[in-house]
C-alpha cells in the first residue's frame, strides 16, 4: 500500500481561493503596466529611456511573480504561505515601480 505524501493531496479550498485572488490582484497589475506603456507610448521622447527602465523593471516584477504562482497552482505539495508571502512582496515591489513610473510620466506632462 502506498503511503499519501503532500504531493499526492489536492490543494484545500482554502488554498484554492488564495491562488485565485492572487491571481486576479496580478491581472489588475497587469492592466496598470499596459496602462503606463500607454502613457510611456505618449510621453515626451526625452524620457523615455528612463521610463522605459523602470517599466522593463516593473514588467520583470510581475512576470517573477506570475511564475511563483504558477509554480504554486501546480505544486500542491509547495508551502503556500511561503508562496504567498513571496507574491505578496512581489506585488508591493509592484506598485512601488507602477508609482515610480507615474511619477516620471506626472514630472514630464508638466514641462
Amino acid at each position: 500500500m502506498a503511503k499519501d505524501t503532500n504531493a499526492d493531496q489536492a490543494p484545500t479550498e482554502t488554498e484554492h481561493d488564495t491562488i485565485e485572488k492572487l491571481g486576479h490582484a496580478l491581472d489588475e497589475w497587469r492592466a496598470r503596466i499596459d496602462e503606463l506603456l500607454v502613457q510611456f507610448d505618449l510621453a515626451a521622447l526625452n524620457v523615455r529611456d528612463e521610463v522605459r527602465k523602470r517599466l522593463e523593471v516593473t514588467e520583470n516584477v510581475y512576470l517573477t511573480a506570475r511564475s511563483q504562482l504558477a509554480d504554486a497552482r501546480h505544486d500542491a505539495s509547495s508551502n503556500l504561505v511561503l508562496a504567498r508571502q513571496g507574491i505578496e512582496q512581489l506585488i508591493v515591489d509592484l506598485r512601488r515601480a507602477c508609482d515610480a513610473v507615474e511619477d516620471v510620466a506626472r514630472r514630464t506632462s508638466k514641462k
